[in-house]
């Protein structure tokens, strides 16, 4: 099959992704009003989680300018927050609309992330898309709950929603998806970067805001449980990008195994532990030297 097809095999796949979790959600309505400011405390940790741990780590490993990019972020989500202040009709409308803007960026790059991935090869196609598709969920709640709180009717938010966290990744994903030969891994990084400082900003100056009335102390405690969610999702996402390694293979000898070696440390990986500059490339280059040595 073709990247582009698997590339927008799996954005279609996280768009429904995203819809069976408005489904659910729209059915739960009622509870996810009566409390939204506890479960905008978990979102804040989750996100914040998500930022630090998954988003951050991969734009430094692939990009460097990660972090001329990670503070470009923080300043768009200060400028995002001034913009919603002053066009959205209320404080509580535009301490919502800022993180779904964030998160709808954050979903947008994932779009371009399946295209980088499948043009690489299939193999890391589907280890990025398996490990992206975990967020999907907790994406579209963040959204409609912070819509909902804002005053949203369930559906308005339900529809917003999936357009912020599973319509920009398809949009993104088929915009990108013929062009995937003249993008680079390090551009995918770079625009991670500046997703996260988005997030990060947008997360502790209105989703922790939001938490509070909910009390300090249950607020902290799912905030918490946030964190522990984001970092369970990550190690998943991690755990498929190593498999790689431990996939049994056929034994060459001589040079043809050296240039299989040479081919496989050539091709660009991705995720937490993946990008250009990463330790998995350091690695596949010692294979090379190996394996060279070993053709002699």
């Amino acid at each position: 099959m073709a990247p582009a097809t698997l590339t927008l095999l799996f954005a279609l796949l996280a768009a429904g992704m995203v819809l069976v979790t408005l489904a659910g959600l729209r059915f739960a309505a009622g509870y996810t009003r009566a409390h939204s400011p506890l479960l905008a405390a978990f979102s804040a940790g989750l996100l914040l989680a998500v930022a630090v741990l998954h988003l951050i780590p991969e734009s430094l490993a692939g990009s460097g300018i990660a972090l001329w990019m990670i503070a470009g972020g923080i300043v768009l989500g200060i400028a995002i927050r001034q913009l919603t202040g002053r066009i959205a009709p209320s404080r509580e409308q535009a301490v919502a609309f800022a993180p779904v803007f964030a998160i709808a960026l954050h979903a947008a790059f994932d779009g371009l992330t399946y295209t980088i991935a499948f043009s690489s090869d299939a193999f890391s196609g589907f280890t990025a898309g398996l490990g992206l598709l975990l967020h999907k969920p907790a994406d579209a709640a963040v959204c409609f709950i912070l819509l909902q709180r804002a005053g949203l009717s369930d559906t308005r938010a339900a529809l917003w929603s999936f357009a912020a966290a599973g319509l920009s990744t398809l949009v993104f994903a088929g915009a990108t998806a013929p062009f995937a030969g003249a993008l680079s891994p390090a551009l995918v990084a770079g625009l991670l970067g500046l997703a996260a400082g988005v997030l990060i900003h947008t997360s502790a100056a209105h989703l922790l805001a939001h938490a509070r009335t909910g009390g300090i102390r249950r607020s902290a405690a799912m905030a918490a449980l946030g964190i522990v969610a984001a970092t369970g999702l990550t190690a998943a996402h991690r755990a498929g990008h190593d498999h790689d390694h431990h996939l049994p293979g056929h034994h060459h000898d001589g040079h043809e195994h050296a240039h299989e070696a040479i081919v496989l440390s050539s091709a660009p990986h991705f995720g937490p532990v993946g990008g250009p500059s990463s330790n998995r490339n350091v690695k596949a280059a010692s294979r090379v030297d190996e394996a060279g040595n070993q053709g002699d």
